[in-house]
């Protein structure tokens, strides 16, 4: 087990904590709530950074760095909605999207042993999902409503732009992988 998969490991420990600090009720919760999330975020940028600068690129990283990822975004996504701040059609479409992205992760990791590295538009996405979530939870009535939409709209839009960039990636690697059985 290197540093990498350890920080993994820690953010996806922290998705419980979230939980009981956003819906603990005391004073300032949510921004206790955003903190952890900022740590969250935190860890994942440093174990990528070490993981690829250090070679510590693991299979399993490559698995458990993502689906930390998804834990997170959507745990912190399904509370702010149970508690009103967004839309629960925002959270459905990302879960959807989420979900067939983990599944798309199984099937390629049965079929090849392996899975891909993020791109851009998947990092952009997170890194919106992010910090529009610290915004909402740290600034919450101070943000005006069409504020609030706008963003929900962009969530989901780039979600699924990054949901699309990977299906594409997919065919693109399942159309060499015949073209070299043939």
């Amino acid at each position: 087990m290197n540093i990498p998969n350890l920080l993994t490991i820690f953010r996806m420990s922290l998705v419980p904590v979230f939980v009981v600090v956003f819906f603990s009720g005391r004073p300032n919760a949510n921004l206790f709530a955003a903190a952890i999330y900022a740590l969250a975020g935190l860890t994942d940028v440093l174990d990528g950074i070490i993981a690829r600068n250090f070679h510590q690129i693991t299979p399993l990283g490559k698995i458990l760095d993502p689906l930390a990822d998804k834990l997170m975004t959507i745990t912190v996504f399904i509370c702010i909605t149970i508690s009103g701040i967004i839309q629960w059609w925002v959270i459905a479409l990302i879960f959807a999207k989420d979900a067939l992205l983990i599944v798309g992760g199984f099937k390629l990791y049965r079929e090849v042993s392996g899975v891909f590295s993020a791109n851009m538009l998947g990092k952009a996405a997170t890194v919106y999902l992010v910090t529009g979530g610290i915004l909402i939870m740290t600034l919450g009535s101070l943000i005006p409503p069409t504020l609030k939409d706008l963003y929900q709209y962009l969530a989901v839009i780039i979600s699924f732009l990054a949901f699309f960039s990977y299906l594409y990636q997919y065919w693109q690697f399942r159309k060499r992988q015949k073209s070299k059985k043939s």
